[in-house]
């Protein structure tokens, strides 16, 4: 991992902003003629809107005017310096080509494509990939064994843990098993004897069991 240290110490929105190039916005936007007329509501402040909606997931202007509101005590991390009026952000969505966007991005992609990872699989290996996790369900029942520290009240976490192992070229589970929480991952590995020969499967060091992996000659792991 990078050491560098240009970051240090902002926030996430924050460093990601500073990936584009000012330069290239202003040429972008003067392209397209998108501050004509704008007092204000520039596009780079339009960009850092469009940027906090994606990441907020929200649906609605009036949705991100309420999630801009609630951020105005830090706006400055957002790179604005004022919080956009509901009206006014609905003009410039109506009148900003969309087109502006796509550039600056494609921008942005061109700049540091160089720097992407360069290892992604083929389509073969794909359909090979098996991805494997777990997840604890918490309940409180005495039939379930207990996990985890005892609370204050006295009270023992009971839970199951549900398994699970992922088509990664499908996107949806091929198999669940669910069992006690207190079971260690690691002896979940008996059901990736049902996988085909040649399949890769890939998981966290929960399913560390090195003499398990020499029963599997044909399956290929990675952590």
């Amino acid at each position: 991992m990078s050491k560098n240290t240009n970051f240090s110490g902002q926030p996430i929105f924050n460093q990601l902003i500073k990936f584009v190039n000012k330069s290239e916005r202003r040429r972008i936007a003067k392209k397209h003629d998108s501050e004509r007329y704008v007092k204000k509501f520039t596009t780079y402040n339009h960009v850092i809107v469009m940027l906090f909606v994606a990441f907020e997931g929200y649906h609605s202007i009036r949705e991100v005017i309420v999630g801009l509101l609630a951020n105005a005590h830090k706006l400055s991390h957002l790179g604005l310096s004022y919080l956009v009026r509901r009206s006014t952000f609905s003009e410039a969505n109506q009148r900003r080509s969309s087109k502006v966007f796509g550039d600056i991005y494609m921008s942005v992609y061109r700049r540091h494509a160089s720097t992407l990872a360069d290892s992604r699989l083929s389509d073969a290996d794909m359909r090979r990939l098996y991805i494997m996790d777990s997840t604890t369900i918490t309940l409180f029942k005495d039939i379930l064994k207990g996990v985890g520290r005892n609370p204050k009240e006295g009270k023992e976490k009971e839970g199951i843990k549900a398994r699970t192992i992922i088509k990664a070229s499908e996107n949806v589970p091929c198999l669940i098993r669910y069992g006690e929480a207190v079971r260690h991952d690691h002896m979940f590995l008996d059901e990736v004897l049902n996988l085909a020969a040649g399949s890769i499967i890939t998981f966290d060091k929960g399913y560390v069991d090195y003499t398990q992996y020499e029963t599997l000659p044909e399956i290929q792991f990675g952590m």
